[in-house]
C-alpha cells in the first residue's frame, strides 16, 4: 500500500472507529479482531516465504490444541526487521520476521507464540480496551501498524509519529498481565513438547539486543525482563524439551538473510563462515542461499548438493528452481513429503509446463492456503491454464481474500459463480464466501 494511502487509512480509522467503553462479548471481540486483521494485512507487508509460512503454521498447530482457546488462532507473519509479537481480540496473533531471525531454537519462538496465546486466553487486550474509554479500534490498529512496520521513512514511521496521543495513553500490558501470559504460555509450550523456558530464553536474547530500549512501548512491548526470566526459571527447574525441530535452525538463518537488511559485509560473513567450516550444514545452506541471491547459480547448486543434512534435497531443489533447472529440481524433490518440498515440487512442475502435475501437487497443500495464500494464487493461475476457468477464478478470489484485497476477491468470486453456474454446488460454496465477506462488513 502506498504511503499516502496508509496515512489516509490511519486518519479514517482514528476518527471513525467506535470507542469501546463497555464489556465486549465473544462475538464482538471476534468482530473487532477481524476488522483489525483486515486493515493490518492491507497495510503491513505480510510474509510470503514458503519456508517461514509453512513451518510456523506447524508450530501453531502444536501449540493451539494445548491452549484451549475460545477462538481459533489466526497467525500472521509480518515481513519486518522489528522485534515484535502481539495478540489482538478474537484470536489474532502476529509475529515479525525480525523476531523469528533473533531465535536460535524453535522452542524460543514457540515460547513467544505461546505467551501471545496466553494473552488471547486471558482476554488481556479486550479487557484493556474495555477499561480505556478513550481507546477505539482505529487507534489500536494504527498503533499496531506503527510498531510493526518500523522506523525510517516507512509508513510505520509516519503512523507512529502521528500517534503521540495514543502513546501518551500508556496502552500497554500490566505486570500482572505479563506474568499471567508468561505462566499460561509456558504451560501451553510445555504441554506441546517445547518445555516451559523458551519464552525466558527469548527474553534473554531481547535483553541482550537492547529490545527494551530500542522499540516503542505501546501496547506491544513486554517490559520487566529480569523479573520475568527469574520467575520462569524458578517455575521450570526441571525443564524438558521433547520436540525435535532440526529444520528451524535453517529457517532462522534464512530469516536473517532474506528478511533483514543485507549488505556486502553480512554476505561475506556468511560465506566466510562456510569456507572455514564446510562440513557445517547450516553454514552450507547459508552460503548456497547467498550464492543464489547473487546470481551465482553454479555455486549455489554445487554447495547445496554437498549439504549433509536430511534437508539436502529440499535445499538443492530450491537452488535448482532458482536457476530454472526445473526438470532436475523435480527429480530431486519428487519423493519428498515435507509441505515446503511439495510446494517447490509444484513450482518445478509448473516451470516444466507440466501444469496438471503442478495442480495435483498443490491441491494437497490447500490446507495451508490461509497461512500461505501464494498456494491459492498459483492454483488459480494453473487452473486457468488447464481450461478450468471457474476454479481458476475461485482460487484467485481466495488469494485476494487472504491478502486483504477484498474488491478484487469479490470480482473473482462473481466470475467463478458465473462460470460454475449459479445452481451448482461449487457456485454455492463461492457464494458462501461472498456472504461471509458481506457479513464481516456489517
Amino acid at each position: 500500500m502506498k504511503l499516502k494511502n496508509v496515512v489516509a487509512l490511519v486518519l479514517i480509522l482514528f476518527f471513525t472507529a467506535p470507542s469501546l467503553s463497555f464489556a465486549l462479548t465473544a462475538s464482538e471481540e471476534k468482530k473487532y479482531g477481524k476488522e483489525m486483521y483486515e486493515e493490518i494485512i492491507q497495510s503491513a507487508p505480510v510474509n510470503n516465504d514458503a519456508y517461514i509460512s509453512l513451518h510456523i503454521i506447524a508450530i501453531k498447530d502444536r501449540l493451539e490444541p494445548e491452549a484451549m482457546l475460545l477462538f481459533p488462532v489466526t497467525l500472521t507473519v509480518i515481513d519486518s526487521p522489528t522485534l515484535d509479537a502481539f495478540a489482538t481480540p478474537g484470536g489474532y496473533v502476529y509475529v515479525t520476521t525480525g523476531l523469528i531471525a533473533l531465535c536460535d531454537k524453535e522452542e524460543e519462538l514457540a515460547g513467544v507464540l505461546a505467551h501471545e496465546f496466553g494473552h488471547v486466553k486471558k482476554r488481556h487486550v479486550a479487557k484493556m480496551m474495555e477499561k480505556q474509554k478513550y481507546i477505539n479500534i482505529g487507534m489500536l490498529t494504527t498503533m499496531l501498524l506503527g510498531a510493526l512496520v518500523g522506523g525510517g521513512s516507512t509508513p510505520g514511521a509516519v503512523i507512529a509519529s502521528g500517534m503521540a496521543g495514543a502513546q501518551a495513553a500508556s496502552l500497554k500490558f500490566t505486570r500482572e498481565d505479563e506474568a499471567e501470559a508468561d505462566r499460561e504460555g509456558s504451560i501451553i509450550a510445555d504441554k506441546a513438547g517445547y518445555g516451559g523456558l523458551g519464552g525466558a530464553e527469548f527474553l534473554k536474547k531481547l535483553r541482550a539486543a537492547g529490545g527494551d530500549k530500542l522499540y516503542p512501548q505501546y501496547l506491544l512491548t513486554h517490559p520487566y525482563h529480569e523479573t520475568r526470566i527469574i520467575t520462569l526459571e524458578n517455575m521450570w527447574q526441571n525443564n524438558r524439551v521433547t520436540i525435535d525441530a532440526p529444520l528451524f535452525s535453517y529457517l532462522a538463518v534464512r530469516a536473517k538473510i532474506l528478511h533483514q537488511s543485507r549488505s556486502t559485509s553480512t554476505d561475506e560473513t556468511f560465506i566466510n563462515n562456510y569456507l572455514k567450516d564446510k562440513g557445517n550444514p547450516i553454514n552450507n545452506y547459508s552460503a548456497a542461499l547467498i550464492y543464489s541471491l547473487k546470481g551465482d547459480a553454479e555455486a549455489s547448486i554445487r554447495t547445496a548438493g554437498e549439504n549433509t543434512s536430511p534437508f539436502r534435497n529440499l535445499f538443492l531443489g530450491e537452488m535448482l528452481i532458482s536457476a530454472r533447472k526445473f526438470r532436475e529440481a523435480a527429480d530431486v524433490l519428487k519423493n519428498e513429503s515435507d509441505p515446503i518440498a511439495r510446494y517447490y515440487l509444484s513450482r518445478a512442475y509448473e516451470g516444466m509446463g507440466e501444469n496438471q502435475m503442478a495442480v495435483a501437487t498443490l491441491k494437497g497443500l490447500t490446507f495451508y492456503g490461509s497461512a500461505f495464500p501464494e498456494i491459492y494464487y498459483r492454483l488459480g493461475m494453473l487452473y486457468g491454464r488447464t481450461g478450468e476457468e471457474a476454479r481458476g477464478y475461485e482460487y484467485l478470489g481466495r488469494y485476494h481474500l487472504g491478502t486483504g484485497k477484498f474488491a478484487q476477491a469479490k470480482t473473482e468470486f462473481e466470475k467463478a459463480i458465473s462460470r460454475y453456474g449459479i445452481n451448482s454446488p461449487d457456485a454455492r460454496e463461492v457464494m458462501r464466501l461472498l456472504d461471509d465477506m458481506k457479513d464481516e462488513k456489517k
